[in-house]
């Protein structure tokens, strides 16, 4: 036990053997790093997924369906007011063999655009009513 000096004199010293573990010290996990670029959403990416749709004749709520998803998010998605997250790209990829998400420097992809950058909010798929 460490004490202040005051509180020291008042006790005796004990001498105790050292304790050395002989525990194998655990590995540190690393933390798997990619070894790919950081990946951007494509350029248009609401028109790829609308005239992909459109090719394989399904409506949006068929497609919301198939994915689990509200059809406001489609919506909003092919009209590029909301940018899926890489779970939502996923889904879409999955379901109409997109890649939503590429390597901006082997793609037509450009940093420029003013589009909104935030992620989705309960306020983008619920409905509110006054």
């Amino acid at each position: 036990m460490r004490v202040c000096s005051s509180c020291a004199e008042m006790g005796e010293k004990i001498q105790t053997k050292s304790k050395k573990s002989n525990k194998k010290k655990k590995k540190s996990k690393r933390r798997r790093t990619s070894r790919t670029e950081e990946k951007v959403l494509a350029n248009n990416y609401g028109r790829k997924i609308r005239e992909e749709r459109e090719d394989r004749e399904l409506t949006m709520e068929e497609l919301a369906n198939m994915m689990n998803e509200k059809t406001s998010v489609i919506q909003k998605v092919e009209q590029e007011e909301l940018k899926p997250d890489q779970s939502l790209a996923g889904k879409i990829s999955k379901k109409l063999g997109l890649d939503l998400y590429v390597n901006p420097k082997v793609s037509d992809y450009d940093d420029t655009s003013s589009g909104d950058s935030r992620a989705a909010t309960l306020g983008d798929v619920a409905d509110i009513k006054k």
